[in-house]
Order: structure tokens, then sequence, then C-alpha cells
């Protein structure tokens, strides 16, 4: 096996190259592609269609300067709580301000999905029961 990143022969049982430490092997599975990251220019602060919750102030700021989206949405709750909504004012102010970014397509899920989980087999109901449909009396 050789690995992608460098190019260099690798053990089939290992996990991550010796040399320069990249992912290879079974387990693993390449990152999905943030389209949404993609179709923003970084010099530009624009407001994203996707991921937003609500007018994506947040998105806008993760996307420009790289941060986790999670982290920004937190941090700018609690912000907002604890600067008595200074913070929901500059969010509404950005809201305004900051320009509508073009649409870009939603976020793309992993190409692995899970098999649907197996049905449960209940079996054919007594004789003479509610659910029996064959007409039989019951003994």
């Amino acid at each position: 096996m050789y690995c992608a990143k460098c190019g260099k022969a690798a053990d089939e049982s290992v996990r991550f190259c010796p040399s320069c430490g990249a992912p290879i092997g079974q387990g693993f599975v390449p990152p999905v592609p943030n389209y949404a990251a993609a179709a923003y220019p970084k010099g530009k602060l624009m407001r994203p269609q996707q991921p937003r919750m609500i007018a994506g102030v947040c998105a806008a700021f993760a996307l420009q300067y790289g941060w986790d989206l999670t982290l920004v949405r937190a941090l700018t709750a609690l912000a907002a709580l604890f600067t008595s909504g200074a913070v929901g004012l500059a969010y509404i102010l950005g809201w305004i301000v900051i320009p509508e970014g073009p649409y870009a397509p939603p976020l793309q899920v992993a190409a692995y999905s899970a098999p649907p989980p197996p049905q449960p087999s209940y079996g054919t109901p007594p004789p003479g029961t509610a659910g029996d449909t064959t007409g039989n009396p019951a003994a």
C-alpha cells in the first residue's frame, strides 16, 4: 500500500503513514468537501445561503476566518446574554450591513449510508385470535 500524500510505501496493517502521518488504510474515510466555503472568496465578507440558521452572520465570520461554526454560534449566544444584548444589536447590524452571498449547493453528506435496520418478525398469530386471517376457529 502507498500513501496518497507522500507516495511512500506503507505496511498493510498501519492506519497512518509512518513518513508523513497522513491517514491511510481500511478505516480511513475522506473528509466531505465544504462546498459553501469554496463558493465564497476569501477577500470579502458575505452572508452565505447555506449553512445559516437565522441570518448567516455567524456563518459569514466562520467561513471568512476558518473558524468552527458551532463555536462561533455558541460564543455569540453567550456574549449576547452577558453583554445585555449589545452583541445581539451588533448581530442585527451585521445582518443589515454584510451583503448576501451567492447561492451555493447545500453541504454534501458522506457517501456512506448505513443499511436499513432489520424488520422485526413477529411470526403468525395463534389461530382464532384477532390477527388470524385464516378463519380457523380456536381449538
